[in-house]
């Protein structure tokens, strides 16, 4: 697979482009000192290593802390509290997909490109609202057109949702037409899919149900439950994917700038400050979960070798945890750590999801729980279940001893079936998917989020991220408001946005 690395040259036409943004793009191409036209391969490349940006909310990164996946030691490098500041914007990326759009209709009336720049639209717009909330979106990216809007109002979180959720069927549609002219590939500068048509589409209509599905206090205001009902009655015009190998993901290898960020190199630096952290780890104690043993490792002052599998061996450290009494227990083994073998023997790691199988499977049986589709929610828990498990590579024998067990057993469509769907979401989304695992607790409460006296944040876990300081410079007018309309004024990240109300 072609790696983020092989487009490295990519990141000096994306800095050239982007300096030109505040200019018309019309006066770019007609400028006869620049180039004519910049490949929408080279602008999908861009956009691709932007939604793969793994430094910021990819493995082992603070966002998975946050998700309380682990836990961190040392204060030195980082802490344990909930006090958010700004979340990004991604406009200057939206502008690379609107070009990439542009130049796509110019070049290819298949405009295979065009339904990709679909999905980009509603995937940036989404990253931003389910984040902030109300954010400029009708009037956004106008400086240069002929209404030269550079103080874009602010569109409520409904309109922003209801603009997604169209986006995302045209996708589909023009995505299909696209296959049938030109089948599955033929899309260059794809590293993720690999060109392949298909399995992109897969991708688009598994991220509409997560949508949806983020949705659900919402499905009086919005047509949320006809949509999924739409979606998965109809498997030829909305094709879902059907196994971990149509996940979208991010392959890591030993080359610079596409190493996994546990590696050998980085044993020494960062080994003995990632805990395993309690929120993730007891889920799978409680339940006698085989993946327990590829994820982590015993705590050393605990394990007997007479007894390797003895699960009070495996200890973690709660996010909420004071610092100081943590790297005592730390430096006395008492907690469990990364799997040496998995995370550090290689510079590959395990790939990165960004929207896989195990998610969409967990999200249809949600679905069903709710009474919004017809159907056998347990199949679709079990599967989604047996899809991570897949991932980790857990015989089969132990998947199905787990899924007998009287804890994972579905319970039936009640409540009592909805937390064990979640519960199990949640482990499924173990150091992957950017900040999912938290968006689904902060819309449904499970699973229960540890808060300490490391927390900082008044004991509580945020609702949402600060509008970025470059707003209330540039755009105040409009960004106050926003505040106002939605937040009684004040920026602040324990508000609840209208998708929580």
């Amino acid at each position: 697979m072609k790696t983020l690395n092989t487009y490295k040259s990519v990141l000096i036409l994306a800095l050239i482009f982007l300096v030109s943004s505040c200019t018309n793009f019309d006066e770019i191409t007609d400028d006869p000192n620049r180039a004519t036209s910049v490949p929408p391969s080279m602008l999908l490349s861009e956009v691709l290593r932007v939604m793969n940006n793994v430094g910021d909310e990819g493995p082992w990164s603070e966002a998975q802390r946050d998700n309380q996946f682990w836990a961190i030691s040392f204060d030195y490098y980082g802490d344990q509290d909930y006090n958010w500041g700004s979340a990004p914007l991604r406009y200057s990326t939206l502008s690379n997909v609107i070009a990439m759009e542009k130049e796509a209709a110019n070049l290819d009336t298949k405009n295979k490109y065009g339904a990709l720049s679909k999905f980009f639209k509603a995937y940036f717009l989404d990253y931003m609202t389910k984040r902030m909330g109300d954010i400029p979106m009708s009037e956004a990216l106008k400086a240069n057109t002929t209404e030269k809007i550079t103080q874009p109002k602010y569109d409520s979180q409904k309109e922003v949702y209801v603009e997604i959720l169209a986006l995302l069927e045209a996708a589909n549609t023009q995505i299909t037409l696209a296959q049938t002219e030109v089948g599955t590939g033929n899309v260059e500068g794809d590293f993720l899919h690999e060109g392949d048509l298909s399995k992109w589409q897969k991708t688009i209509n598994a991220f509409r149900l997560r949508v949806l599905i983020g949705l659900s206090k919402k499905t009086a205001e919005l047509d949320v439950i006809s949509q999924f009902n739409q979606v998965v009655s109809n498997p030829s015009k909305y094709p879902l994917m059907t196994g971990i190998s149509d996940n979208m993901v991010r392959k890591f290898a030993d080359e610079n700038g596409n190493q996994y960020e546990l590696n050998p190199s980085n044993y020494g630096f960062n080994r003995n400050r990632n805990i395993m952290g309690g929120t993730y780890l007891d889920i799978l104690k409680q339940n006698n979960d085989p993946r327990i043993y590829v994820v982590a490792d015993p705590a050393k002052f605990y394990y007997n070798a007479a007894d390797p599998l003895n699960l009070n061996a495996y200890v973690a450290a709660n996010t909420g945890d004071d610092q100081g009494a943590m790297q005592v227990a730390s430096d006395q083994g008492k907690y469990s750590y990364p799997s040496e073998k998995r995370y550090y023997s290689t510079y590959s790691g395990e790939d990165y999801i960004l929207i896989g199988y195990a998610e969409q499977q967990f999200v249809i049986a949600e679905a069903i729980n709710r009474g919004w589709i017809t159907g056998d929610a347990g199949a679709y828990y079990n599967k989604g279940i047996s899809a991570s498990m897949a991932f980790y590579t857990v015989a089969d024998a132990d998947v199905a001893t787990f899924l007998a067990s009287s804890n994972i057993t579905y319970k039936g469509n009640n409540t009592t079936g909805l937390e064990q769907i979640l519960s199990q979401k949640y482990v499924a989304f173990f150091q992957n998917s950017e900040r999912e695992a938290y968006f689904n607790y902060r819309r449904t409460g499970i699973p229960a989020f540890n808060v300490g006296p490391a927390n900082n944040n008044g004991g509580k876990i945020p609702m949402r991220w600060k509008y970025p300081q470059s707003e209330f410079e540039t755009n105040k007018t409009n960004v106050d408001a926003a505040l106002t309309s939605q937040y009684s004024g004040s920026d602040d990240i324990n508000a609840k946005m209208w998708l929580l109300k």
